[in-house]
């Protein structure tokens, strides 16, 4: 399957809404989708009605609800457009992958982060998967929105962010740090490793706090999708508690 191909009801409609302008839209024949029609219309982009099994070959038989998008090839942001954009903000969090190679994981963290509204993720390109077509799908369209930065070097990376105010804060599951008892006000960047590696050595030292997610169950992990959200919504927990406390 094409890497510029997004499938699925939401993923598309969410590129016809989105930054990249779809190059064609393929509904199902039988039974296409108004609202992606209405869309595509508004936006000028061709649409073509096809068979079912069209969209199962198109879509390498996944599941794409009667609609795929095909799309020009993804364009990631620079880290020093992002780092314009976010100058004046108090509070800003950024995410930065180490090693994430599995799309579903990726896809899971662009969507967590667009729900917490993270302001870019950053990702190296050296082991790391792309943007795709499967990552686009479980990320429902989310690479359209939260900005993504591709980089050659993490840890040069991270020097620039520090330089520009961040503190960075890495998951690990030995880290001495505990990951609800930081202060996250300010500029945050999350830094999430792979889960059969972890983090990188290099970037370790650069990171201010190495923290960890205390578990109390018998499963002792959590995938980097799941790890992502539980720091993500205690970032945002513990801003808005701060915000809204009474004087």
């Amino acid at each position: 399957m094409d890497d510029n191909i997004v499938f699925g009801r939401i993923p598309v409609i969410n590129t016809l809404t989105g930054k990249r302008k779809p190059i064609r839209v393929f509904l199902n024949a039988a039974h296409p989708d108004k609202e992606i029609l209405a869309l595509a219309r508004n936006k000028s982009v061709a649409v073509k009605l096809v068979s079912s099994q069209e969209l199962d070959h198109l879509s390498d038989n996944l599941n794409h609800q009667g609609a795929i998008a095909s799309l020009p090839r993804f364009s990631y942001t620079e880290l020093d457009t992002i780092l314009k954009e976010v100058k004046e903000k108090q509070n800003s969090t950024i995410v930065m992958l180490d090693g994430i190679e599995d799309p579903v994981n990726f896809g899971s963290i662009i969507r967590s982060s667009c729900a917490f509204d993270v302001d870019a993720i950053v990702i190296g390109k050296n082991r790391q998967v792309p943007v795709t077509g499967t990552v686009s799908k479980i990320a429902t369209g989310g690479e359209e929105i939260v900005p993504i930065v591709q980089v050659t070097n993490l840890s040069q990376s991270i020097e620039k962010l520090k330089d520009a105010g961040y503190w960075i804060v890495t998951s690990a599951g030995e880290g001495k740090d505990v990951y609800d008892e930081i202060n996250y006000s300010g500029k945050i960047v999350l830094v999430i490793g792979s889960e059969g590696f972890g983090v990188s050595e290099l970037v370790r030292k650069h990171s201010d706090f190495i923290a960890s997610i205390p578990l109390p169950g018998k499963v002792q992990a959590l995938n980097a999708a799941i790890a992502t959200a539980v720091f993500l919504s205690e970032i945002n927990s513990y801003r808005r508690k701060k915000t809204n406390i009474k004087k």
